[in-house]
Protein backbone atom coordinates (compact mmCIF):
# COMPACT_ATOMS: atom_id res chain seq x y z
CA UNK A 1 0.00 0.00 0.00
CA UNK A 2 1.48 3.15 -1.20
CA UNK A 3 1.66 5.69 2.05
CA UNK A 4 -1.12 7.79 1.45
CA UNK A 5 -3.48 5.62 -0.67
CA UNK A 6 -5.98 4.68 1.78
CA UNK A 7 -9.01 4.03 -1.03
CA UNK A 8 -7.01 0.54 -1.35
CA UNK A 9 -8.74 -0.53 1.27
CA UNK A 10 -11.58 -3.02 0.91
CA UNK A 11 -14.81 -2.93 2.54
CA UNK A 12 -13.70 -6.30 3.80
CA UNK A 13 -10.68 -5.12 5.37
CA UNK A 14 -12.47 -2.05 6.97
CA UNK A 15 -14.64 -4.34 8.71
CA UNK A 16 -11.58 -6.36 9.59
CA UNK A 17 -9.82 -3.13 10.93
CA UNK A 18 -12.71 -2.54 12.92
CA UNK A 19 -13.00 -5.93 14.41
CA UNK A 20 -9.23 -5.75 15.61
CA UNK A 21 -10.08 -2.57 17.09
CA UNK A 22 -13.47 -3.47 18.77
CA UNK A 23 -11.31 -6.56 20.31
CA UNK A 24 -8.78 -4.52 21.91
CA UNK A 25 -11.69 -2.40 23.70
CA UNK A 26 -13.43 -5.30 25.06
CA UNK A 27 -9.99 -6.81 26.81
CA UNK A 28 -10.04 -3.35 28.52
CA UNK A 29 -13.46 -3.55 29.37
CA UNK A 30 -13.51 -7.00 30.61
CA UNK A 31 -10.78 -5.79 33.61
CA UNK A 32 -11.26 -4.74 36.57
CA UNK A 33 -9.99 -1.56 36.50
CA UNK A 34 -12.05 -0.54 33.40
CA UNK A 35 -14.85 1.44 35.73
CA UNK A 36 -11.82 3.82 36.91
CA UNK A 37 -10.19 4.21 33.58
CA UNK A 38 -13.75 5.20 31.56
CA UNK A 39 -14.87 7.15 34.45
CA UNK A 40 -11.88 9.75 33.45
CA UNK A 41 -13.76 10.12 30.02
CA UNK A 42 -16.93 12.41 31.08
CA UNK A 43 -13.86 15.61 31.36
CA UNK A 44 -11.01 14.11 29.85
CA UNK A 45 -9.94 17.91 29.18
CA UNK A 46 -9.80 17.69 33.06
CA UNK A 47 -7.88 14.56 33.42
CA UNK A 48 -5.14 15.57 31.44
CA UNK A 49 -4.85 18.69 32.95
CA UNK A 50 -5.04 16.82 36.49
CA UNK A 51 -2.36 14.61 35.14
CA UNK A 52 0.10 17.40 34.13
CA UNK A 53 -0.20 18.70 37.76
CA UNK A 54 0.71 15.38 39.64
CA UNK A 55 3.67 15.31 40.97
CA UNK A 56 3.37 11.13 40.91
CA UNK A 57 3.10 11.12 37.25
CA UNK A 58 5.48 13.55 36.26
CA UNK A 59 7.77 11.39 38.09
CA UNK A 60 6.46 8.20 36.08
CA UNK A 61 6.64 10.16 33.05
CA UNK A 62 10.82 11.28 33.70
CA UNK A 63 11.47 7.12 34.55
CA UNK A 64 9.49 6.45 31.40
CA UNK A 65 11.98 8.91 29.33
CA UNK A 66 15.25 8.27 31.37
CA UNK A 67 16.36 5.50 28.21
CA UNK A 68 17.29 8.83 26.33
CA UNK A 69 14.24 9.99 25.69
CA UNK A 70 13.42 6.48 23.91
CA UNK A 71 10.32 4.66 25.21
CA UNK A 72 10.13 0.70 24.22
CA UNK A 73 6.73 -0.58 25.18
CA UNK A 74 7.67 -4.17 23.79
CA UNK A 75 7.25 -5.26 27.01
CA UNK A 76 5.20 -2.38 29.18
CA UNK A 77 5.50 -1.33 32.60
CA UNK A 78 1.59 -0.91 34.65
CA UNK A 79 2.49 2.36 34.01
CA UNK A 80 2.91 2.03 30.45
CA UNK A 81 0.31 -0.61 29.92
CA UNK A 82 -2.70 1.93 32.00
CA UNK A 83 -1.71 4.48 29.78
CA UNK A 84 -1.82 1.92 26.94
CA UNK A 85 -5.44 2.00 28.17
CA UNK A 86 -6.58 5.20 28.19
CA UNK A 87 -5.31 6.09 24.86
CA UNK A 88 -7.37 2.86 22.75
CA UNK A 89 -10.27 4.27 25.17
CA UNK A 90 -9.70 7.43 23.67
CA UNK A 91 -9.19 6.12 20.07
CA UNK A 92 -12.26 3.75 20.39
CA UNK A 93 -14.44 6.90 20.95
CA UNK A 94 -13.79 7.68 17.68
CA UNK A 95 -14.69 4.20 16.41
CA UNK A 96 -17.82 4.07 18.11
CA UNK A 97 -18.80 7.73 17.65
CA UNK A 98 -22.64 8.03 18.39
CA UNK A 99 -22.71 4.87 19.60
CA UNK A 100 -24.91 3.93 22.88
CA UNK A 101 -23.60 0.67 24.19
CA UNK A 102 -25.39 -1.09 27.41
CA UNK A 103 -23.05 -2.87 29.97
CA UNK A 104 -23.97 -6.20 29.12
CA UNK A 105 -22.24 -5.42 25.80
CA UNK A 106 -18.86 -4.87 26.97
CA UNK A 107 -16.74 -7.39 26.26
CA UNK A 108 -14.77 -8.87 23.36
CA UNK A 109 -17.66 -11.17 21.89
CA UNK A 110 -20.48 -8.90 22.08
CA UNK A 111 -18.13 -6.02 20.88
CA UNK A 112 -17.72 -7.90 18.02
CA UNK A 113 -20.84 -8.88 17.00
CA UNK A 114 -22.11 -5.48 17.38
CA UNK A 115 -19.54 -4.37 14.58
CA UNK A 116 -20.01 -6.71 12.48
CA UNK A 117 -23.31 -5.73 12.22
CA UNK A 118 -22.61 -2.03 11.26
CA UNK A 119 -19.95 -3.58 8.80
CA UNK A 120 -22.77 -5.22 7.24
CA UNK A 121 -23.06 -2.49 4.47
CA UNK A 122 -19.60 -2.39 3.45
CA UNK A 123 -17.87 -5.77 3.87
CA UNK A 124 -18.63 -6.73 0.00
CA UNK A 125 -17.73 -2.70 -1.51
CA UNK A 126 -14.77 -3.79 -3.00
CA UNK A 127 -11.27 -1.88 -3.34
CA UNK A 128 -11.24 1.55 -5.32
CA UNK A 129 -8.92 2.14 -8.33
CA UNK A 130 -6.63 4.06 -6.87
CA UNK A 131 -6.68 6.09 -10.16
CA UNK A 132 -10.78 7.23 -9.45
CA UNK A 133 -11.23 11.05 -8.32
CA UNK A 134 -12.65 11.17 -5.39
CA UNK A 135 -15.14 13.30 -7.16
CA UNK A 136 -16.67 10.37 -9.13
CA UNK A 137 -16.69 8.25 -6.55
CA UNK A 138 -20.17 6.12 -6.38
CA UNK A 139 -22.16 6.17 -3.21
CA UNK A 140 -20.60 3.29 -1.93
CA UNK A 141 -17.33 4.20 -2.84
CA UNK A 142 -18.28 7.14 -0.71
CA UNK A 143 -19.38 5.02 2.15
CA UNK A 144 -16.12 3.33 1.88
CA UNK A 145 -13.85 6.44 1.70
CA UNK A 146 -16.03 7.79 4.80
CA UNK A 147 -14.96 4.42 7.05
CA UNK A 148 -11.43 4.74 6.03
CA UNK A 149 -11.54 8.07 7.46
CA UNK A 150 -12.73 6.93 10.64
CA UNK A 151 -9.89 4.00 11.20
CA UNK A 152 -6.91 5.94 10.49
CA UNK A 153 -8.89 8.53 12.74
CA UNK A 154 -8.40 6.13 15.28
CA UNK A 155 -5.14 5.37 14.63
CA UNK A 156 -4.35 9.39 14.76
CA UNK A 157 -6.11 9.74 17.98
CA UNK A 158 -4.70 6.75 20.06
CA UNK A 159 -1.10 8.98 19.08
CA UNK A 160 -2.13 12.02 20.20
CA UNK A 161 -3.32 10.84 23.63
CA UNK A 162 -0.35 8.68 24.24
CA UNK A 163 1.55 11.61 23.37
CA UNK A 164 -0.95 14.09 26.07
CA UNK A 165 -0.76 11.16 28.75
CA UNK A 166 3.18 11.81 28.37
CA UNK A 167 2.61 15.17 28.84
CA UNK A 168 4.50 16.36 25.89
CA UNK A 169 1.22 18.21 23.92
CA UNK A 170 -0.68 20.79 25.92
CA UNK A 171 -1.74 23.31 23.76
CA UNK A 172 -5.46 23.97 22.58
CA UNK A 173 -6.22 23.61 19.12
CA UNK A 174 -7.36 27.10 18.73
CA UNK A 175 -3.50 27.98 19.32
CA UNK A 176 -1.81 26.03 16.70
CA UNK A 177 -1.13 27.22 13.41
CA UNK A 178 -0.11 24.04 11.79
CA UNK A 179 1.63 22.39 8.88
CA UNK A 180 1.05 19.09 8.13
CA UNK A 181 3.15 17.05 5.10
CA UNK A 182 2.26 13.97 3.38
CA UNK A 183 -1.04 14.34 4.39
CA UNK A 184 -3.11 12.27 2.01
CA UNK A 185 -6.73 13.51 1.65
CA UNK A 186 -5.86 16.04 4.33
CA UNK A 187 -8.99 14.17 7.29
CA UNK A 188 -6.51 13.09 9.64
CA UNK A 189 -4.51 16.52 9.46
CA UNK A 190 -8.04 18.59 9.80
CA UNK A 191 -9.75 16.54 12.12
CA UNK A 192 -8.11 13.41 13.43
CA UNK A 193 -5.15 15.09 15.44
CA UNK A 194 -7.38 17.58 17.25
CA UNK A 195 -10.31 14.95 18.09
CA UNK A 196 -11.45 15.55 22.11
CA UNK A 197 -12.77 12.30 23.17
CA UNK A 198 -15.85 11.95 25.37
CA UNK A 199 -17.81 8.89 27.46
CA UNK A 200 -20.78 9.67 29.54
CA UNK A 201 -23.27 7.44 31.06
CA UNK A 202 -26.81 8.02 30.24
CA UNK A 203 -29.56 6.35 31.30
CA UNK A 204 -31.97 4.78 29.07
CA UNK A 205 -35.49 2.95 31.01
CA UNK A 206 -33.75 0.74 33.18
CA UNK A 207 -30.27 0.21 31.86
CA UNK A 208 -27.50 2.49 31.83
CA UNK A 209 -25.34 2.69 28.73
CA UNK A 210 -21.61 4.40 27.72
CA UNK A 211 -22.81 7.44 24.98
CA UNK A 212 -19.22 7.33 22.80
CA UNK A 213 -18.66 10.71 21.67
CA UNK A 214 -15.39 13.36 19.85
CA UNK A 215 -15.26 16.37 19.85
CA UNK A 216 -14.16 18.52 17.04
CA UNK A 217 -11.63 21.03 17.36
CA UNK A 218 -9.62 22.77 14.43
CA UNK A 219 -6.36 24.73 14.74
CA UNK A 220 -6.38 28.11 14.34
CA UNK A 221 -4.71 27.38 10.74
CA UNK A 222 -2.97 25.08 8.63
CA UNK A 223 -1.07 24.25 6.13
CA UNK A 224 -1.47 21.11 4.32
CA UNK A 225 0.97 19.44 1.98
CA UNK A 226 1.08 16.71 -0.67
CA UNK A 227 3.04 15.97 -4.18
CA UNK A 228 -0.08 13.18 -4.81
CA UNK A 229 -2.03 14.41 -7.66
CA UNK A 230 -4.70 12.50 -7.22
CA UNK A 231 -5.62 15.50 -4.36
CA UNK A 232 -5.33 18.32 -6.85
CA UNK A 233 -8.96 18.76 -6.99
CA UNK A 234 -9.65 18.06 -3.62
CA UNK A 235 -6.85 20.77 -2.26
CA UNK A 236 -8.08 23.35 -4.47
CA UNK A 237 -11.71 23.16 -3.36
CA UNK A 238 -10.69 23.12 0.34
CA UNK A 239 -8.73 26.27 -0.05
CA UNK A 240 -11.75 27.64 -1.55
CA UNK A 241 -14.47 25.78 0.93
CA UNK A 242 -11.72 26.51 4.08
CA UNK A 243 -10.21 30.19 2.98
CA UNK A 244 -8.90 31.86 5.64
CA UNK A 245 -8.24 28.43 7.97
CA UNK A 246 -6.57 25.95 5.53
CA UNK A 247 -3.95 26.01 2.66
CA UNK A 248 -3.59 23.34 1.00
CA UNK A 249 -0.25 23.16 -1.34
CA UNK A 250 0.00 19.90 -4.40
CA UNK A 251 3.58 20.40 -5.15
CA UNK A 252 6.54 18.39 -3.43
CA UNK A 253 7.55 19.19 0.36
CA UNK A 254 10.55 21.71 -0.67
CA UNK A 255 9.05 23.37 -2.94
CA UNK A 256 5.52 24.02 -0.57
CA UNK A 257 7.74 25.01 2.04
CA UNK A 258 10.08 27.42 -0.08
CA UNK A 259 6.70 28.79 -1.03
CA UNK A 260 5.20 28.66 2.48
CA UNK A 261 8.54 31.18 3.53
CA UNK A 262 7.68 33.65 0.81
CA UNK A 263 3.72 33.59 1.41
CA UNK A 264 4.42 34.23 5.41
CA UNK A 265 6.89 37.02 4.34
CA UNK A 266 4.32 38.72 2.43
CA UNK A 267 1.14 38.09 4.21
CA UNK A 268 -0.61 37.64 7.24
CA UNK A 269 0.37 33.93 7.34
CA UNK A 270 1.80 33.29 10.87
CA UNK A 271 4.86 31.08 11.49
CA UNK A 272 3.76 27.56 12.11
CA UNK A 273 3.83 26.24 16.36
CA UNK A 274 3.04 22.74 15.29
CA UNK A 275 4.22 20.37 12.59
CA UNK A 276 2.95 17.14 11.86
CA UNK A 277 3.87 14.29 9.58
CA UNK A 278 1.96 11.38 10.21
CA UNK A 279 2.82 7.76 8.64
CA UNK A 280 5.84 9.71 6.47
CA UNK A 281 6.92 8.36 3.46
CA UNK A 282 10.52 8.49 3.83
CA UNK A 283 11.09 9.46 0.47
CA UNK A 284 10.03 13.07 1.18
CA UNK A 285 13.13 13.17 3.65
CA UNK A 286 16.22 12.57 1.92
CA UNK A 287 18.11 14.46 4.29
CA UNK A 288 16.93 14.91 7.81
CA UNK A 289 19.19 17.89 8.73
CA UNK A 290 18.20 19.56 5.48
CA UNK A 291 14.62 18.59 5.87
CA UNK A 292 14.45 20.10 9.14
CA UNK A 293 16.25 23.50 8.34
CA UNK A 294 13.12 23.65 6.11
CA UNK A 295 10.83 23.88 8.56
CA UNK A 296 13.21 26.02 10.85
CA UNK A 297 12.20 28.41 8.19
CA UNK A 298 8.69 28.25 8.58
CA UNK A 299 8.40 27.66 12.21
CA UNK A 300 8.15 30.33 15.18
CA UNK A 301 10.90 30.52 18.14
CA UNK A 302 9.34 26.83 18.89
CA UNK A 303 6.99 24.52 17.50
CA UNK A 304 5.97 20.94 18.70
CA UNK A 305 7.00 18.51 15.97
CA UNK A 306 5.00 14.87 15.65
CA UNK A 307 6.16 12.20 13.25
CA UNK A 308 5.16 8.55 12.74
CA UNK A 309 5.64 5.78 10.30
CA UNK A 310 3.89 2.81 9.18
CA UNK A 311 4.65 -0.28 7.82
CA UNK A 312 5.13 0.56 4.10
CA UNK A 313 4.47 -1.58 1.43
CA UNK A 314 7.02 -4.26 2.13
CA UNK A 315 9.95 -4.85 4.40
CA UNK A 316 12.14 -2.24 2.21
CA UNK A 317 10.18 0.96 3.14
CA UNK A 318 9.49 -0.11 6.55
CA UNK A 319 13.51 -0.64 6.79
CA UNK A 320 13.82 3.16 5.17
CA UNK A 321 11.25 4.51 7.46
CA UNK A 322 13.15 3.25 10.46
CA UNK A 323 16.31 4.56 9.37
CA UNK A 324 14.68 7.75 8.90
CA UNK A 325 13.91 8.31 12.31
CA UNK A 326 17.22 6.94 13.65
CA UNK A 327 18.82 9.83 11.63
CA UNK A 328 15.81 12.36 12.59
CA UNK A 329 16.28 11.81 16.20
CA UNK A 330 20.18 11.33 16.62
CA UNK A 331 20.54 14.82 14.20
CA UNK A 332 17.65 16.63 17.07
CA UNK A 333 19.70 15.15 19.83
CA UNK A 334 22.90 16.22 18.03
CA UNK A 335 22.01 19.96 17.99
CA UNK A 336 21.16 20.05 22.07
CA UNK A 337 17.26 19.12 21.75
CA UNK A 338 15.36 16.42 23.53
CA UNK A 339 13.65 14.52 21.42
CA UNK A 340 10.99 11.37 22.44
CA UNK A 341 10.96 8.17 20.10
CA UNK A 342 7.51 5.91 21.20
CA UNK A 343 8.96 2.54 20.18
CA UNK A 344 4.82 0.90 19.29
CA UNK A 345 6.11 -2.62 18.51
CA UNK A 346 7.25 -5.90 19.79
CA UNK A 347 10.78 -6.82 19.33
CA UNK A 348 13.61 -8.86 16.89
CA UNK A 349 14.43 -7.91 13.47
CA UNK A 350 12.82 -5.61 11.74
CA UNK A 351 10.91 -7.80 9.73
CA UNK A 352 9.40 -9.23 12.95
CA UNK A 353 8.91 -6.01 14.58
CA UNK A 354 6.90 -5.25 11.59
CA UNK A 355 5.17 -8.28 12.02
CA UNK A 356 4.40 -7.04 15.54
CA UNK A 357 2.55 -3.69 15.85
CA UNK A 358 0.87 -3.01 19.72
CA UNK A 359 -2.21 -1.61 17.83
CA UNK A 360 -4.84 -2.04 15.17
CA UNK A 361 -3.08 -4.13 11.40
CA UNK A 362 -0.16 -3.40 9.51
CA UNK A 363 -1.81 -1.52 6.48
CA UNK A 364 -3.15 1.76 8.95
CA UNK A 365 -1.13 1.50 12.27
CA UNK A 366 1.63 3.71 13.27
CA UNK A 367 5.27 1.82 14.38
CA UNK A 368 6.65 4.39 16.26
CA UNK A 369 6.19 8.12 17.15
CA UNK A 370 8.78 10.66 17.05
CA UNK A 371 7.83 13.62 19.16
CA UNK A 372 10.19 16.82 19.82
CA UNK A 373 10.16 20.18 21.00
CA UNK A 374 11.86 22.49 18.42
CA UNK A 375 13.72 25.52 18.88
CA UNK A 376 13.79 27.28 15.69
CA UNK A 377 17.55 28.66 16.62
CA UNK A 378 19.23 25.79 16.89
CA UNK A 379 17.54 24.46 13.70
CA UNK A 380 18.36 26.92 11.32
Amino acid sequence: MRQNQWALFSGQQLASAYALEADAFGAIAMTPSFNSLISQFNDYDGYLKRLREDPNHKKIVEELLKNNGIIDTAVPTKQLAQLFCHAQIAACSELFNGWKIGNSQLNRDELRSLVERASAGIINIPQIPVETPVDRYSDSQRQLLNGINVIQNVDTVRVLQILKLLGLISTLAKEYHQLSLGVGNGYRDLYGIHLNPKITMVQEGSSVKLHFETLERQAAHTVMIDNDPIYRDHFEALNQKEEGRVLALNTDAEKSLKELEQKQKGSSLKQRNLVVCLRIDHHMIPDSENFLRLIGRVIDSNADLIMTIGAGNNLTEFEGRLQCFDEMFAFLTQIGLKPVRVLLHGKGSSAEQRNRPNFGQLAYTSYQILYCSLDRNRII
